[in-house]
């Protein structure tokens, strides 16, 4: 799982999809993800892929939390509750935890204990479903990993859209620029730390 998590966030990352400023953002996507995945269950449907997405979002949020999605995989909480074997219950565990999960992100507080409890309650999902949440990573993973998407001005846009090469010219530029003045940024200071080593002389 940690392996494949790893992957996950390189490819994240590489799409341009972590981003602090977009945090709020990505709440809502992930209340969204959750929406899907309730009306999959409802429907008495598999939700393998539905949790898989989840997963994703849950990992882009920590990201942009500062927390390790990796460590909170090692926090095993065992839930000791009745009701277990039925999803519409979970689904409701798992909303009381989205709702002190969002109130930690608006608040800035940690958020380590309500993804744990996510993972625990997401994990029983699985397993309901006959499958892993490595197995939902993994399904929702492949369909994503070779598709073009970024984000800009908080909007995701798959290649297939409009603005896409407009934006992503627009981010290429951005980069360039940001790389050319940490550049002069560092020459200058190696320039000071030299003059002033000479001065100390």
């Amino acid at each position: 799982m940690k392996n494949l998590s790893h992957q996950v966030i390189d490819w994240l990352e590489k799409s341009n999809l972590v981003n602090v400023a977009d945090i709020h953002i990505e709440t809502l996507m992930l209340v969204s993800k959750f929406g899907q995945l309730t009306t999959v269950i409802t429907k008495g449907k598999g939700c393998r892929e539905e949790i898989g997405n989840c997963l994703i979002n849950m990992i882009i949020i920590c990201i942009m939390s500062k927390v390790s999605f990796s460590d909170c995989l090692d926090h095993s909480i065992k839930i000791k509750e009745e009701n277990l074997n039925d999803p519409q219950y979970i689904l409701l565990k798992i909303y009381n935890i989205i709702g002190k999960l969002s109130g930690d992100i608006a608040n800035k507080d940690k958020i380590n204990k309500e993804i744990w409890n996510l993972l625990a309650y997401l994990t029983i999902l699985a397993a309901l479903n006959n499958s892993s949440l490595l197995e939902c990573l993994e399904i929702s993973f492949k369909k994503i990993q070779n598709k073009k998407i970024i984000r800009f001005n908080g909007n995701i846009l798959e290649e297939t859209h409009e603005d896409y090469p407009a934006a992503l010219a627009m981010m290429k530029t951005t980069t360039k620029k940001s790389k050319k003045l940490l550049g002069n940024l560092n020459s200058a200071v190696q320039k000071s730390s030299a003059k002033q080593a000479g001065n100390d002389n």
